[in-house]
């Protein structure tokens, strides 16, 4: 008896360990997104307000662009929107460009999208960018709309979706 005391003890204490070591580690950063307005018209812009914050206590890294911090979608926060049906709205020119799903009708042969720069983020700095998401997507027709962003975790080795938000357009 005492000999299966002692190997179910040593088969929690092994499980216990197992499991510790199986946890992640803590995510380095927080991802969230804001929208100035719910609900706009169909010929306004639609801007995504995307913010990261560096929640660890060592330096991470994010991209940026050498223009600013206005193009989101390209410096490592890329959307994804559905409509109400859970369909992708089509893309504009722009948008094809950025996702890499460009068409031939686009001619837009010779235009590459580079510099991105790396740039150090000290624990508790916070990036603030925007989605001009009415540049990327066809959001002409009235409806409800979500919207996410996700970023790569370089640590966790995994993608990290930010919260989800609702933009409803009308006439």
């Amino acid at each position: 008896m005492t000999c299966m005391v002692r190997a179910f003890a040593c088969s929690l204490a092994v499980t216990a360990v197992a499991a510790a070591l199986a946890q992640k580690a803590p995510r380095p950063f927080s991802l969230d997104i804001s929208v100035p307005h719910d609900t706009v018209k169909m010929s306004a812009p639609i801007v995504v307000e995307v913010q990261l914050k560096n929640t660890s206590d060592h330096v991470i890294y994010r991209t940026s662009l050498p223009g600013g911090e206005i193009h989101g979608e390209m410096v490592g926060f890329p959307p994804i929107v559905r409509d109400a049906n859970g369909k992708e709205p089509p893309l504009t020119k722009w948008g094809r460009l950025v996702f890499g799903r460009d068409t031939p009708e686009d001619n837009s042969s010779g235009l590459v999208l580079n510099g991105l720069l790396r740039v150090p983020m000290p624990p508790g700095e916070v990036m603030k960018t925007e989605i001009r998401l009415s540049e990327l997507y066809d959001l002409s027709m009235a409806g409800k709309y979500t919207v996410q962003v996700r970023r790569y975790d370089q640590e966790n080795k995994e993608r990290v979706r930010s919260n989800i938000i609702a933009v409803t357009v009308v006439p």
